[in-house]
Order: structure tokens, then sequence, then C-alpha cells
């Protein structure tokens, strides 16, 4: 079982069998992720010896999460493997409400964690490794000695009180929540793995209420074990309840807001084999892909019921300098899309839709498609922007929507995640809760005080909320913080 047939399963969160969270952005996130699959009671406390635990084997997996136990539900699947169906029944009961884990190895195996009270004595024949006061169960022998192996790879430096890491680990140990690296993240997310980076780790606190999933906590570009200043108000994990979905066009299957290009192009950026092209290509030389990038913009990608295409995406953005300081890279870009083969369309029937507006067309082999295209929009005592679209015409209309500095927000994420699948849009093997969702909203921003977030390039770490609105409602419950 691997951490990406794991995640986010409604039901699995009812039978806790093979329940796993993300991201992400994901984003995570993605995330995100790692969200869900949970049962959702008032947390019980652990020893406080089962964070430093926790800590100290974490190293060890890609992903983690904490799940409350309730014997009035199934005996998780994972339980009767690891365990035998008759030991599984017995411990689950013998368990109540009180936290169990699960993680997820580099080679995809999952792993049981429970504290070794639960045990007691009825260990014959269990594949386990003793950590702690934690007791880890493998599939096999052979797991279990890789296992053993990672973790003496680890250091044994503790966590600070105050750090991340082990604010992670209380969460963890007291409620759920899930931890995970960039190597759980790319194991779920596929080619859209890059543009998550800016959450390839994190940890979140989880909670469902009603048919809602809610989560807060902080993602990151590193391990958050090198997270080693912390905000004014400390690592808080938060999760609100309080949350009103927000309301995005009906239209569209996405739509992100965000301060800065580079927050989720930044890593394509940055690659060499991105940015030779680029500038031999197009001249967008390094001057030019710092203005892209510290530029705000709003996207989107709105289903197409005609067409050749299924959806079509949208950017928008007030890039510095206007037409005149960015008409050299369009003109290279026009160069680069003749000698591809596409027309630049003059067609009188669309007249009304491309006036001033550069529009590219695929006329090959009998073919007229809308490739896409961009134009310039004027805004009264505003920036003109760049309207631009991909598969689809660029926009007349302004749908750019600038985050407000009072929030402090980064990005802003809506999505119909049920319909993108619906539509084949959604890339990687994504948990089946995130895909049946209705929607998707989360949003970051700086979990460090900035003075000026365009200037905050180097800023590492972010601060996460969201939910996820389930299809059908789930059974309601509380989780205190």
């Amino acid at each position: 079982m691997t951490a990406a047939d794991s995640l986010l399963k409604i039901s699995t969160y009812r039978s806790l069998a093979q329940s796993l969270p993300v991201t992400t952005l994901g984003l995570g996130t993605v995330l995100l992720g790692g969200l869900i699959g949970v049962t959702l009671n008032q947390p019980s406390l652990q020893d406080d010896g089962i964070p430093v635990s926790l800590s100290r084997v974490s190293g060890a997996f890609s992903l983690m999460q904490s799940f409350h136990g309730d014997a009035k539900r199934p005996v998780p699947k994972l339980w009767n493997q690891r365990l035998g169906l008759v030991r599984a029944g017995n411990l689950w009961k013998r368990q109540g409400r009180s936290i169990w884990w699960q993680g997820w190895s580099e080679d995809g195996d999952a792993y049981l964690i429970l504290p070794d009270q639960l045990l007691v004595a009825d260990t014959k024949n269990l594949r386990k490794h003793q950590v702690l006061g934690l007791t880890l169960l493998g599939s096999d022998e052979l797991h279990r000695q890789q296992l053993i192996q990672r973790l003496q790879r680890q250091p044994e430096r503790p966590s600070q009180p105050t750090s991340l890491q082990r604010r992670c680990m209380q969460r963890l140990a007291n409620a759920p929540g899930v931890f995970w690296t960039s190597d759980a993240l790319a194991a779920i997310s596929g080619t859209t793995a890059p543009l998550l980076q800016q959450g390839s780790h994190g940890c979140l606190g989880l909670r469902l209420k009603g048919n809602t999933l809610h989560w807060g906590g902080y993602v990151g570009n590193r391990a958050i074990s090198l997270a080693a200043s912390q905000p004014k108000q400390g690592w808080t994990f938060s999760v609100s309840d309080r949350q009103t979905p927000p309301n995005f066009d009906q239209e569209s299957l996405l739509e992100v807001h965000g301060a800065r290009v580079d927050l989720i192009l930044g890593t394509l950026l940055s690659r060499q084999i991105i940015q030779e092209p680029l500038e031999s290509q197009y001249g967008v030389n390094q001057s030019t892909r710092s203005r892209l990038a510290l530029s705000p913009f709003s996207l989107r990608l709105q289903q197409q019921t005609t067409g050749a295409y299924r959806a079509g995406l949208q950017f928008q953005a007030p890039l510095p300098g206007g037409a005149a300081a960015w008409a050299t890279v369009l003109d290279r870009v026009s160069i680069r899309l003749e000698e591809r083969g596409f027309q630049r369309s003059h067609s009188a029937k669309d007249k009304a839709k491309t006036a001033d507006a550069v529009i590219w067309k695929d006329q090959r082999s009998g073919q007229d498609k809308v490739v896409g295209g961009w134009r310039w929009l004027q805004q009264p005592q505003k920036p003109p922007l760049l309207s631009a679209g991909l598969a689809s015409l660029p926009d007349a209309k302004p749908f750019y929507q600038a985050l407000p500095a009072s929030s402090n927000a980064a990005l802003k994420l809506n999505a119909r995640t049920r319909n993108l699948m619906s539509l084949r849009l959604m890339n990687g093997a994504w948990p089946a809760l995130l895909q049946k969702a209705d929607s998707l909203h989360l949003q970051i921003k700086p979990a460090m005080s900035s003075p000026n977030l365009k200037a905050s390039g180097q800023q590492a770490w972010w601060e996460i909320s969201g939910q996820l609105v389930l299809s059908s409602a789930a059974e309601s419950s509380d989780d205190s913080d």
C-alpha cells in the first residue's frame, strides 16, 4: 500500500483503514494534500515523552498521520494486516479514543505505530521494532530491517521545545494531524510537483466538521526540522471550523490569486533547462524573469463545452512597464509561434472578442482552433493588465484580484476538484476524498512577518489554512485544539 493509494478516503475515515492526508499544494497542496481519513473526536493527551518519540522516528518516514481511535467503528484494515484479526480486534477495543499513528516510508510500505503499553506482552510473532515507548509494525522482516537502518542513520539531536518540529510532533501526539516531506508530495502530485515546492514539507492539524474538512498549519520548501526561528506568536496549529467557503466564478474549475508569480513558478524559473530557452528564444533574460517573478497575478482554468479543448487557461497580471516593456518578448513569442506553423488570426467572426488582441490559431490539416493569445487591458488609474489565454481567447474583462495588504495573504486558491477529475485535468495520484470533493479552498501567508511581501523572496515558511467541502455530508465530529 503506497502513500498515494492511502490518502484522503472518507470511507477509510470511517474504517480508518487506508487513511492518509497532504498535501497538499497542494499545493498542497496541497497540498495537501495529505488531508484526511481521520476520526476526529476529543483529543486524548499522550504521555509527555510521545512527542519526543515521534520526532525520533519521523526521519524514517516520508509521511506520518495521527488518528483518534473509536471502538464503535470497524477495526482498521492496517491493524488487521499487521496484528492479525483476533489480536487487532482486542487491541482496537482497548485503544479507545487514544491516538495512534500510521507512517509511510520512502519504499511505499505502511507502518502501524502504537504506544508500547497498548501491546503489553501480546507481541508473539509480530514484526515489530520499539523506539522510545513506541512500537513500529511493518509488513515483513525485510521492511523491518530497512526501517531499523533508516532510524540508525537519523541524528538523535533533540528538537528545541519551541521549534516547529516539536510543535508538529506535539500535534500528532494529541490530535489528528499530518506531517510530510518532499518525497510524499512527489508521490502524490506527479508532474505538478514543481509547482508545489513552496509546500514540499509541512505539518497540519485536521478537523472534520459536518461535511467540511478544515486544516491549519505550516508548509515550507525545506525540512521542518530546519525551522530555526519562529513567528512572534509561536508555532500555533489553529484549525478553525468557522470559515465559510468563499464563492468563486461558477465557470471556473480553478482560480489562483497570488502576490508573486514565483510562488507557483519559482522552481521552474530557477532551472537552467528552462532559463536557457527563455533567454535564447524569447529574450527573457534574468532581469525580465525577476520582474515577472515578483509580479502579482490571477489565473483561472475554465471548462469549455465547445472547441478542441476541455478547458482553457487564462492569466492576468499588471506586469511592470506595461505593453512597451514587454513588446520585444511578445514579438519573439510571435516569431516562434509562426515558425511552428501557427497562424495569427484575422477572422472577422472573432472581431468582437479579439479587437486589440493577438490571437493564434492552429489551421493545419483543416483545423481552425484557437491555441491562445494575449491583449492589454487598460484600467482607469491602475496599471494595464496583460490578459493571456492558453487554449482559449484572452479575457476582455479583468478578473485579476489584488490581495489586500491588510490580510497579509500571499496566495489564495479555489478549485472544484471533482469536476477537474471528471475532465481528467488533475495529474497525479491524488487521494480519493480530494478527487470526489465539491471544492477545495486554501490560503497561505508568510509565517514570519515581513515589511514587504514582495521583497521577501527568501521566505521559507508559510502559514496555511483551508477547507475541503465534501460531496456528501460526513458524520459530524468535533476536535478541539
